[in-house]
């Protein structure tokens, strides 16, 4: 190693070009994020009460990104990924003012679809920028500090509704989300990195035509794209474990999402605010996790991610033990601690074998299949789950996410590639 990679490998990774700026807009983004999933179905059961419509409006957010979610990928291949999160940051600040205007429901069922919208291009577009901002080799240190910053926006989200509705009223709550919204973009505009080793579309300025046929577009979107990033993941053993163990990992999310509350009512019914509890546990847990995924940059990253998943699946099933608030809380703790560990490895890893373009198609595929699974588990755990059915709903838990990792256990040691300018794959369209 050269005297100025050491000095670099030792220097605070705070001081890269446009790191903080990035997490702080990430983190910043996920606190509006939060705050507004608490404050619609707030405003929802003020206005409307409880029933079917509360359930739809809620999950229309989900519809643009599992529908449409591949079109990102051609937006964000034609144009830069910053101005992409800038535009969407503002687009989603008028969103959040618009809804305490909404007088009849439907009108906040389009501004629900138009949130889920906004969040489409945010999200990947701001992975993406990742890999302009992390030094090379120093992947899982970045995005622990990623993982860190988000967990604890989500606590403090839900944290920042009880002053505001105690001082103001639900509309005040949006207008928050419009300014964090502002913020996060905000802080994209200006001198920034830009990409380190985009590659040149092959065959040069004829790679970018478009066919005449009116159907190019479409199976561009809904067929090429897919099929490219299928070619990608299946190129690399490591890519190809997360992205499969990744979708498990989601399904147990959206499980979880019935699980936990049903939980704690069953187990708990005299301790009042344990739902609250048990999740503040997991994202302080989370938080712990993201800072100590980088200080482990000496383990191996197939190892430690098989031990945070199987170790949080064994953390799952001791659950069905804990009989005392104190003893379930810890679990959760340590969950979430084994959790951001293996989220910050999976990150990592993607990271470093994607370009930055690879990166943003790869995302833009991933989420939208991500929400199917969440949905899927969502609906599983809601036929599992019962006041005689805590054991299986935790065995299912705990088997989806770790048998998929042992079973992969070999692609996890996979060995990044070398990865030149020239070398790396190129994700245009075939035949264009």
């Amino acid at each position: 190693m050269s005297a100025e990679s050491a000095r670099r490998t030792k220097a605070s990774i705070w001081r890269e070009p446009g790191l903080a700026r990035l997490i702080v807009s990430m983190s910043i983004s996920r606190l509006g994020t939060s705050i507004t999933g608490v404050a619609l179905p707030l405003l929802l059961l003020d206005r409307f009460g409880l029933g079917v419509d509360f359930g739809i409006t809620l999950g229309i957010r989900l519809v643009p990104n599992i529908l449409l979610g591949t079109v990102v990928s051609e937006v964000v291949r034609r144009w830069d990924p910053r101005a992409v999160s800038v535009v969407a940051s503002v687009a989603s600040a008028l969103v959040a003012v618009a809804i305490p205007f909404a007088g009849v429901l439907w009108q906040i069922q389009v501004l629900s679809f138009l949130i889920g919208l906004t969040t489409m291009f945010l999200t990947p577009a701001r992975l993406a920028l990742r890999s302009r901002v992390t030094p090379d080799g120093r992947e899982l240190e970045a995005n622990g500090l990623v993982v860190t910053a988000q967990r604890v926006a989500s606590l403090l989200g839900p944290v920042v509704v009880g002053p505001v509705l105690a001082f103001g009223t639900i509309s005040l709550l949006f207008f928050a989300e419009a300014a964090t919204a502002l913020l996060a973009g905000a802080l994209l505009v200006g001198s920034f990195p830009g990409p380190k080793d985009e590659p040149a579309p092959a065959g040069g300025a004829s790679a970018r035509r478009t066919r005449k046929s009116p159907l190019e577009i479409p199976r561009r979107l809904f067929l090429d794209n897919p099929r490219d990033l299928l070619a990608v993941v299946r190129g690399d053993r490591m890519v190809f474990g997360l992205t499969l163990t990744a979708f498990t990992y989601v399904f147990v999310v959206g499980m979880n999402s019935v699980f936990v509350p049903a939980f704690a009512r069953i187990r708990f019914p005299d301790t009042d605010g344990m739902l609250g509890y048990l999740i503040a546990a997991m994202g302080l847990g989370g938080a712990v996790g993201g800072v100590l995924a980088g200080r482990l940059t000496r383990c191996a990253p197939g190892l430690m991610y098989m031990l945070g998943n199987v170790l949080e699946a064994v953390c799952w099933l001791f659950l069905l033990l804990a009989h005392r608030p104190a003893l379930a809380i810890g679990l959760l703790v340590a969950g979430g601690i084994l959790e951001s560990v293996a989220t910050a490895v999976y990150m990592a890893e993607v990271q470093a074998r994607f370009t930055e373009r690879e990166l943003t198609h790869y995302y833009s595929m991933l989420l939208p299949t991500n929400d199917v699974f969440v949905l899927l588990g969502a609906t599983v755990a809601g036929l599992l789950v019962a006041p005689g059915r805590l054991g299986v709903s935790v065995a299912v838990i705990a088997g989806v996410m770790a048998v998929p990792i042992l079973l992969l256990a070999r692609s996890f040691f996979t060995p990044r590639p070398e990865r030149t300018t020239a070398e790396a794959p190129v994700l245009a369209p075939p035949g264009t």
